[in-house]
């Protein structure tokens, strides 16, 4: 059922409506009943599938709470929530990589399974291992069971996020929703208007233009390049225009899920901009990959190692690609980089006054941080060939960029 529709519009009204009604110590059940709803209209076989790990994380929560080894139980939680989305999601890429490697090698070919990844299966594995992390920590109480399927299955965020914060949702939950008024009901309209406007109007729009990506690097170089940048937007206005319909959803039901996107492309830096963009899974992906490894208090080769396993792992996040295990790394590396010259600058700064006053001038203030956006936005948007198009072909699309400014600049 998509956002952009008149029966979702009408499946939320009705939602609504029920949840108002409903006294706020039975509101649980109506949201769960609501969401599960949603999730089995698109494939009632994978409802089941989200019950079942409602389930398991309802008992591996208790358990942990109740247990005096919890760690052991977190693993075997965490364990199995990992395996189940590698299962549905990535069994398909091991085997074709697999197929691959023995095609080269010349002793035979190995079919790929045909599997259908459950409708939001990445952002329901994110929010499972959230939640148990978040009881392992003691940072909330465990939830009950129907409570545990509400948290995993709310349907405003499950197909694109944002990604929940337990804590915050579950205490919102037992209130039966936060206090909403006038104010709140117009906030979350203007949300949802402006999500659908970035949708239909402008990334649906933009999206026309990209259908060159698709022409394997062949045609116009100018067109070519012209679509990697409306793809660079269509991207963000269509992501962030789900975003905006959730994060309005979210607050007519009385929940305040966190903001998702704060003008990315705008940034001076590669840091920051992974700072206003998908800012739910950037702080996910530190919180849970790249502090576990080490962060950056392990000196600078052993950061920068973990700074890219956490950007492959965002990467692969996203889809079941090596496309997008190298889109990953790509702004794992620009990420290094982006870190060694805080580094380089910071020390020539503190070892040379004149230099350090120089940069504080106004005027020079405000070129660097211009030439860093358009530095920044430039490269991220050269990173989106490698998710726009198989990595087989991003070749080709690069050289026909590379064409194009050739012939902007040379006339």
């Amino acid at each position: 059922m998509s956002f952009v529709s008149l029966r979702f519009a009408a499946f939320v009204a009705a939602a609504l409506a029920v949840w108002w009604l409903t006294p706020r110590r039975f509101r649980t059940p109506v949201l769960a009943f609501a969401s599960f709803a949603f999730y089995a209209w698109a494939s009632p076989a994978y409802a089941v599938l989200l019950a079942a790990l409602a389930a398991a994380d309802w008992l591996v929560g208790i358990r942990m709470h109740v247990s005096s080894r919890p760690r052991r139980w977190l693993a075997w939680g965490v364990g199995g929530t990992v395996a189940v989305l590698a299962a549905f999601k990535y069994t398909g890429m091991a085997v074709a990589t697999a197929s691959a490697i023995l095609e080269a090698l010349g002793v035979g070919t190995a079919v790929a399974p045909s599997i259908v990844a459950p409708l939001g299966i990445s952002f329901i594995a994110f929010a499972s291992i959230h939640y148990l992390v978040s009881v392992y920590r003691g940072d909330a109480p465990p939830a009950g069971l129907i409570e545990t399927a509400a948290y995993l299955s709310f349907f405003p965020t499950i197909t694109m996020g944002p990604i929940k914060r337990y804590p915050d949702f579950v205490r919102a939950l037992r209130a039966g929703g936060d206090p909403t008024g006038p104010d709140d009901v117009a906030y979350a309209a203007a949300r949802v208007i402006c999500g659908l406007a970035k949708k239909v109007v402008l990334a649906d729009t933009l999206f026309v233009l990209t259908a060159r990506l698709q022409t394997h690097g062949a045609g116009s170089a100018a067109r070519i390049l012209l679509a990697v940048y409306a793809y660079a937007f269509y991207i963000y206005f269509d992501f962030s225009g789900y975003s905006d319909m959730a994060i309005g959803i979210a607050r007519l039901f009385g929940f305040r899920v966190m903001e998702n996107f704060d003008w990315p492309y705008l940034r001076r830096n590669l840091a920051e901009f992974w700072g206003a963009w998908h800012i739910s899974l950037t702080r996910f992906i530190t919180e849970y990959v790249f502090i576990p490894l080490g962060g950056s208090r392990t000196g600078r080769w052993r950061t920068a190692r973990n700074t890219l396993i956490a950007m492959a792992v965002s990467g692969l996040w996203h889809g079941a690609s090596w496309g997008f295990v190298a889109w990953g790394l790509w702004h794992g590396a620009g990420l290094v980089v982006v870190r060694w010259w805080r580094e380089l600058t910071g020390g020539l700064k503190s070892r040379h006054p004149a230099f350090a006053r120089a940069c504080a001038h106004p005027v020079a203030r405000g070129l660097l941080a211009t030439a860093g956006t358009v530095v920044t936005f430039n490269y991220v948007a050269m990173g989106w060939v490698l998710f726009a198009v198989p990595l087989r072909e991003a070749p080709a699309i690069y050289s026909a960029m590379w064409r194009a400014i050739v012939a902007l600049v040379t006339g």
